[in-house]
Parts: structure tokens; C-alpha cells; sequence
């Protein structure tokens, strides 16, 4: 799947860091770019799940983090999804990692490709990555993160885990 570019707004990384599966990103995609807003909204986090990973993963350089001037079209979004939507909205056939439900409809409306971490975690159990998503939607249970119970239930059908 690693061959468009992929930029991932902060709920995912923080998700994904929270299950202990940041890492997936890198194995799945090869290397993603994150808005600079994105980048301080993830590290503002202090001892939080995914400041760590996100700072490793730019060390080691599969984590791009590029500025971003926000479009007017987007000036109602939180800084994070503006600052990923206008930076997709400038690179054609790019994939957008979001999960905000509101940030995602401006992506489609725009023609922007969009999916969330439960649909990167099918990603990585239909390339081998993992064996099972199950696993890892009980732990994003334990966490802050919040996804709809309708699209985990789509997923795990997806994955045949149903």
C-alpha cells in the first residue's frame, strides 16, 4: 500500500501509539507526512501515548513534519484536521488518516481519500501485518479514543472476525 503519499492527522498516531501499534504505520505505508500543527498538537501531550513514537519515528525518518499554511475552505476544522486537509487538498491521490467525523466529510467532499484507524488496523491484518483485529479494538477500548460501535462491527465483518 506504501506508494501515495499519506499524511495522518494526530488521532490516529496518538490511537495507534495508545494499542501499541504506531509502528504499523511505518510497516504499512513506508512513511507518512504530518502537518507541523499536527506534530505539536500530538507532542503537547507530554507523557501521553504517541509523543514518543511521533519523535522517534521523525528521528529515524519515516515521519515527514512540513509546514502548513491553512485554507479558508477549512478555517472551521480544529488546527490538526485544517492544517492535514489543506496539505491533501494540494497533493492529488493522497491518502488522509482521520478519524473526526466532520474533518472526514470536508475529505470526501473535497475528493480526498480518507480512513480512520480502525480501518488502517484492516489494512494491516489484510497485508499479513496482523492476525487478527479483535485484539487490538479491546484495547482502544481501554483508551480515550472513541469509535463508532456501527463501523468497528463494518470492520470486523470486513476482516471476517464478525
Amino acid at each position: 500500500m506504501a506508494t501515495k503519499l499519506v499524511i495522518a492527522d494526530a488521532s490516529p498516531l496518538i490511537g495507534l501509539a495508545g494499542i501499541d501499534a504506531f509502528d504499523l504505520l511505518r510497516r504499512l505505508f513506508g512513511r507518512i507526512t504530518v502537518a507541523d500543527a499536527v506534530y505539536g498538537e500530538v507532542l503537547a501531550g507530554v507523557d501521553l501515548p504517541g509523543v514518543a513514537e511521533l519523535e522517534a519515528a521523525k528521528e529515524d525518518g519515516w515521519v515527514d513534519v512540513v509546514p502548513v499554511d491553512v485554507h479558508a475552505e477549512f478555517a472551521d476544522l480544529g488546527d490538526g484536521e485544517a492544517c492535514t486537509l489543506s496539505l491533501a487538498v494540494q497533493h492529488d491521490g493522497c491518502l488522509v488518516l482521520m478519524d473526526e467525523r466532520l474533518g472526514r466529510n470536508y475529505a470526501r467532499k473535497h475528493g480526498v481519500s480518507v480512513i480512520g484507524l480502525v480501518r488502517v488496523l484492516l489494512e494491516a491484518k489484510k497485508t499479513g501485518l496482523i492476525p487478527r483485529i479483535r485484539p487490538y479494538i479491546d484495547k482502544l477500548a481501554d483508551t480515550d479514543f472513541r469509535v463508532s460501535e456501527d463501523i468497528v462491527q463494518e470492520v470486523l465483518v470486513q476482516a471476517g472476525e464478525d
